[in-house]
């Protein structure tokens, strides 16, 4: 058939099964032809972003895959050690700063609540107790009544309002008998007020801690028990020897009473062996107990709860005082006797009903053993002593004392 004539304004068309050339391909051209794609060739369709992209992103993994990793290296153990010790020592210093800095502002806070309340500073030691001045003719007085055969007295009476005293071998140690009894409960009760002992914790009678003499535990049965107080209180009101030793060694023993003793600054006053003490070997003299008795008397070594019970505790003591016969009834008497055969002694504080208040501390050793003259000097120091500050005209000023109540 004749070919049909082509219409010179169309293009030509492609031939059916062509495959389109490649992208960026120069098209094959024939006598001004497209050339037909050789038969059984693939189509291949241009790549869309979504799969460049992921492409991109797979090549970027593969390349940080490919890098060498940097390994971190661990430390040594001195290392650690090193780090571990600098910490605690920056933790221990930054503490440390934080416990000084809470113990000065606390000591700051109470030293000034202490002097808006108007309590006394610290105590004193011994030798400084006695502020005011000596008395000659009460000092002549005791002399003179001291000065007897086969008995050596040892004395001091002191003035609380005005610091007046007057004595006789103040500094000379004696054996304390019960009058030891005096700084042991001092000691029980600031050991109360540090929370070392309770009150009304129960304490175990002990066959090594039974004392014979004097007392009322001795007759109850081993293994029963009394309360701290109540072994406090019959240590001094009956001067209980049983009740003494509980109390000892609930406080440490006799060596640990020492060193609180010698803290205090007492010079002669020991505990050498358990009550009773036949032979004498626990010691005292009456400037120690002067001082005591004059610390506590102002507030200084106690609270003012804990010198109330203290106190109290003296005033019931059941011995008559020695120092009573000559003076009174009028008289108070806060006191704690001592009696061995080679040495009696007493010590407390008397209150005079014009107001006047004393603390006494008397001792007289005998040669001859149980001597009842040794008994009658304390009697007559005693007097000495009262008759000089009762005497008219004698009475003290209106004052407020150290708890801030008035005094008579």
């Amino acid at each position: 058939m004749p070919e049909k004539s082509r219409d010179p304004r169309r293009p030509p068309q492609p031939a059916k099964n062509a495959v389109p050339p490649p992208e960026g391909s120069k098209p094959q051209t024939g006598s001004g032809r497209l050339l037909p794609a050789p038969r059984g060739s693939l189509s291949v369709s241009p790549p869309q972003p979504l799969r460049l992209a992921r492409q991109k992103a797979i090549a970027r993994l593969r390349q940080r895959a490919a890098r060498p990793r940097r390994l971190r290296r661990s430390p040594s153990l001195g290392q650690v050690l090193l780090r571990g010790l600098s910490l605690s020592l920056i933790l221990g210093l930054t503490m440390a700063g934080l416990s000084q800095l809470l113990q000065s502002t606390t000591a700051g806070r109470i030293e000034q609540a202490t002097t808006q309340l108007g309590d006394p500073p610290p105590p004193a030691l011994p030798s400084d107790i006695l502020p005011g001045e000596a008395i000659p003719a009460l000092q002549e007085r005791l002399a003179a009544l001291a000065d007897q055969p086969g008995l050596t007295a040892g004395a001091l009476f002191w003035e609380v309002e005005t610091g007046a005293f007057a004595g006789v071998r103040p500094d000379q140690a004696f054996p304390a008998a019960s009058v030891i009894k005096i700084p042991i409960l001092l000691a029980f009760f600031q050991a109360v007020e540090t929370g070392q002992v309770r009150l009304d914790e129960r304490l175990t009678l002990r066959e090594d801690l039974k004392g014979g003499g004097a007392g009322v535990l001795q007759t109850r049965p081993l293994g029963s028990q009394v309360s701290a107080l109540e072994a406090a209180t019959l240590m001094s009101t009956l001067s209980d020897n049983f009740a003494t030793n509980l109390i000892i060694d609930r406080l440490g023993g006799r060596e640990a009473l020492n060193q609180k003793f010698r803290q205090w600054g007492l010079q002669h006053t020991q505990i050498s062996w358990w009550l009773p003490d036949l032979e004498g070997t626990n010691t005292s003299s009456p400037r120690d107990m002067v001082w005591l008795l004059s610390q506590v008397e102002q507030g200084r070594m106690l609270s003012r709860r804990s010198r109330d019970r203290f106190l109290d505790i003296l005033w019931r003591t059941q011995r008559p005082s020695y120092f009573r016969p000559n003076l009174g009834q009028e008289v108070r008497i806060a006191h704690k006797t001592g009696t061995l055969s080679s040495v009696v002694g007493d010590a407390g504080i008397l209150d005079l009903p014009n107001g006047r208040r004393y603390v006494a501390a008397v001792w007289v050793k005998r040669e001859t053993p149980n001597d009842p003259r040794a008994e009658g000097l304390i009697a007559s120091l005693s007097q000495a002593a009262y008759e000089f500050w009762s005497a008219p005209g004698s009475a003290p000023p209106s004052r407020t004392d150290t708890t801030g109540s008035p005094q008579p």
